[in-house]
Formats: structure tokens, C-alpha cells, sequence
């Protein structure tokens, strides 16, 4: 009886036949509401989450075709049921087409009714089943993707693991192949919403006329081949998670839409009258400072601190050069897997070239480089198989150095300094002639200072 519980609407125009379903199914142990109309019902569906919708196809006014195409635009995933009279089978079928789960055809015997709803629920359940599983597994592999044993990867790991769980809007930071999708990710699959989508928006890769109809949605006819009612992924993502890559890229016009989203956590399709209220949690991503682009009026100051309420920050590769080996031997095993050969081995020698790399890609530099290598050399890595500007490293790390040389380390805090003086100490636009985050530039020059003490 547990798989019985299931919430039902029946929407027929006919008093006779919406009482007799409604007993009937109520009698077999489903929770049933029912409406004379469309309009009633979209009213009951805005308020109770359906497991089932049972509707005729010929109502006055908005008939059941009509119907379907909202209840879809709503929820892509509802399940509908069409009954039709024997003349309007050919309507049925392509209900079906556009998303119908089935139809059956007036008169029918009670039992079969069921027969179609047990199906219907059974189906559902099983998909639901799969979507689990198939989450739990993305949920392991997620968060062993974020490899290292440094201080700061196990501080990042922790921090995951206790924000995760809220409802607060997080905004990651950190430099381009970081790996702030991975994180937003891991967020989200452990939070209360991973049975719920995941779905990311890489910002910066869609024109303006298209991003909002993207994010929003947009209604038939409110622009040209605006054919038909669409859902925007806000709509789409449900209770789940929608995740916003380097949002510094938006548009002051679409900054204030998704302010106010962010305020009052309704928004509106393109074209749209009515608010949909936003059930999903928002995080968002940038490799940028967006407290210099807030200076500089590039980005709203308003926006910046409704996303910045929890910041999550990714560090660059080489702040955390212990983590490289451990990094390169799973991108090396993982490889090997897909590859279906034996696993991959670098040798002690061009390791060290790897971690003494300065890693401005991150991560996603450091895969490439496993793709490049696997592609083109034998079982075993050594430094002859690396790119050419790693063995140009070796090289000018192979020449003695005479007493007027700098080091690396010395000639950087030089590089800084100067820099630092031609702002006038402004260490906003320090970091940006730089190339680096501000924060790599504090630590830095805290460890300079750190080193002034040491000295005295």
C-alpha cells in the first residue's frame, strides 16, 4: 500500500466521471485531488507537487494538449496521463510525442486505469532509483577528484563538507583550471539537493540577447522564433543546484535581474507576467577580483555582496607544490584506464620538473600535459617526453649560476616590488599587471615581511 500513496489530480469537465476516478483511485489507496478545468488545475499543481496527472484531452477552454504543454513547461519531468474518446486517439498519440507519459481511450474498465498509473509510478521509480545510484557514484568520484594532501586542500575539503549542507548562496574564487566547477560540484552532492540536477552555465560563453532567455526562460512569441514556451535553467534546476562560471561576465542589465532573483527568489521568463519562485541554491564562480571590478563600476556592488555571502576560495597549483605528484599519478592512472594499458610511471627527475613548474594553467595545465605525454611517449615518462619549455627549464636549472645572477625567488620579489611601487602601493592593480590574484599577492609579500623580521 506504501507505493500507493501516491498524490494524483484528475481533470475531467464532467462531474461524473472526475467523482467516479476520484473514489475509485481514493479507494485503491492514492491521495486524489480533482479539477474541472485546466485553469483549477494549474492552480492545485502550483501549490501540490503531483506524482501523477490524469487528464482529458476535449475541456472547453484550455483542453488537455494544452494543458500538458504548461504542466511540461513547469516541470519537464511530470507525469500525464491522457484520456481520450476514440475520435480523438490521433491527439493522443501525439501527446504522447510531446511528453505524455500514456493515454487511454474513454470508455475503459477501472482496472486497466490502474494497470496504466502502477506502470506510470513503476517506471518513474525505477528512473528515480537509476538518477540515485548514478549520483551516489558521481558523489565518490567528485570528491576524490579533489586530490592533495596539502594543508590548504584538506582546509578546502572541510570547508565543503560543512557549508555543503546550507542554503547560502557561495561564491568560489580562484584562478582559471583551479577547479571551481569541481568544488561547486562537490557542494552540491553533499547537500540535501544532489537527488535534485546539477547545471552549470559557463557565463561568458553566450551573447547577451541569449543569456537571459537562457537563465530565465522566456514565453511563446516574446521575441522572434520565440515558437513556443520555454523553461530557463533557474526553472529547470528545480531544488537542486545552479552554478554560475565566471559570472563577472554578465551584463549590468542581467547583474540587476539576478539581483533581484537573489532578493525575493522569484524571477520571470522573458515575455512573462507571472513570477516563478526560485527553489534551486545559487553558487557562483569568477577568476577574477570582483571587488576591483566593483571599484571600477564593472560589476554591481549590491550583486557582489548577495553572492559573496560564503566565499570559497580554490588555490593555484603552485601554492600547493606537494600536491602535484599525488595529482599527476591519478591523472596518470586515470589515463591508463581510459586507454585500457598498463599504468603510466614518470621518473623522479621529471617529476621534479613538474613541481618546480609555475603552473599558471593549474590543474587543467597539468592535464593537458598528462594527455600530451601518454599521447606521445612509451609506458615510462622521463624529461626527453615533456613539452619543449619544461626541458628549456631543465636546461637554465642545469647552468651554474654566477654570484651577480638572482635566483628565481629573488628575482620575482624584485619583479613585485617594483611593480608595487610604479601603483603607488595599490595592490588591486598591483595583482593585475601581475597576472596573479590578490591574495597570492598579499601572501606573498607577507612572507617578505615575515622574512624582514626573521633577519633583525
Amino acid at each position: 500500500m506504501a507505493s500507493n500513496a501516491a498524490k494524483i489530480l484528475v481533470v475531467d469537465d464532467k462531474e461524473p466521471m472526475r467523482e467516479v476516478l476520484r473514489k475509485f483511485l481514493t479507494t485503491e489507496g492514492y491521495q486524489v485531488e480533482a479539477a474541472a478545468n485546466a485553469r483549477d488545475a494549474l492552480a492545485k499543481i502550483a501549490k501540490i507537487n503531483f506524482d501523477l496527472i490524469l487528464s482529458d484531452i476535449k475541456m472547453p477552454g484550455m483542453d488537455g494538449n494544452e494543458l500538458l504543454a504548461e504542466i511540461l513547461s513547469r516541470n519537464p519531468d511530470a507525469l500525464v496521463i491522457l484520456m481520450t474518446a476514440f475520435g480523438s486517439i490521433e491527439a493522443a498519440v501525439a501527446a504522447v510525442k510531446i511528453g505524455a507519459i500514456d493515454y487511454i481511450s474513454k470508455p475503459f474498465e477501472m482496472d486497466e486505469m490502474l494497470i496504466r498509473i502502477g506502470r506510470a509510478l513503476k517506471e518513474r521509480s525505477l528512473k528515480q532509483r537509476v538518477q540515485y545510484l548514478e549520483q551516489k557514484i558521481e558523489e565518490e568520484s567528485a570528491i576524490r577528484k579533489i586530490i592533495g594532501s596539502s594543508a590548504v586542500i584538506k582546509r578546502l575539503r572541510q570547508i565543503i563538507e560543512r557549508v555543503a549542507p546550507l542554503d547560502d548562496t557561495i561564491l568560489i574564487t580562484g584562478e582559471t583550471g583551479t577547479g571551481k566547477e569541481l568544488v561547486a560540484r562537490a557542494l552540491h552532492q553533499n547537500s540535501r539537493r544532489n537527488k535534485h540536477p546539477f547545471i552549470a552555465l559557463e557565463c561568458s560563453s553566450m551573447p547577451e540577447t541569449l543569456i537571459e532567455s537562457e537563465l530565465f526562460g522566456h514565453e511563446k512569441g516574446s521575441f522572434t522564433n520565440a515558437g513556443e514556451t520555454r523553461a530557463g535553467l533557474l526553472e529547470t534546476a528545480g531544488e537542486g543546484t545552479i552554478f554560475l562560471d565566471e559570472v563577472e561576465t554578465l551584463s549590468l542589465t542581467v547583474q540587476a535581474k539576478l539581483l533581484r532573483v537573489l532578493q525575493e527568489r522569484v524571477f520571470r521568463r522573458v515575455g512573462g507576467r507571472r513570477d516563478l519562485p526560485l527553489r534551486a541554491r545559487v553558487t557562483a564562480a569568477t577568476n577574477q577580483e570582483l571587488e576591483a571590478l566593483v571599484e571600477t563600476n564593472e560589476f554591481r556592488r549590491d550583486l557582489f555582496y548577495r553572492l559573496n555571502v560564503i566565499p570559497v576560495n580554490v588555490p593555484p597549483l603552485r601554492e600547493r607544490r606537494e600536491d602535484i605528484a599525488e595529482i599527476a599519478a591519478f591523472l596518470l592512472n586515470q589515463r591508463a584506464r581510459e586507454l585500457g594499458t598498463e599504468t603510466f610511471k614518470i621518473t623522479q627527475a621529471a617529476m621534479q620538473l613538474l613541481v618546480n613548474h609555475e603552473w599558471r594553467g593549474n590543474v587543467r595545465e597539468l592535464k593537458n600535459l598528462v594527455l600530451y605525454v601518454t599521447a606521445l611517449g612509451g609506458s615510462l615518462i622521463d624529461i626527453e617526453d615533456l613539452p619543449a619549455p619544461f626541458q628549456n627549464e631543465n636546461l637554465k636549472a642545469d647552468k651554474p649560476r654566477n654570484e651577480n645572477q638572482l635566483s628565481l625567488a629573488e628575482a620575482e620579489k624584485q619583479h613585485i616590488l617594483q611593480t608595487l611601487k610604479t601603483t603607488g602601493g595599490n595592490r588591486v592593480q598591483a595583482a593585475k599587471l601581475l597576472g596573479v590574484d590578490r591574495r597570492t599577492l598579499y601572501n606573498k609579500l607577507q612572507n617578505y615581511s615575515a622574512g624582514r623580521k626573521g633577519k633583525s
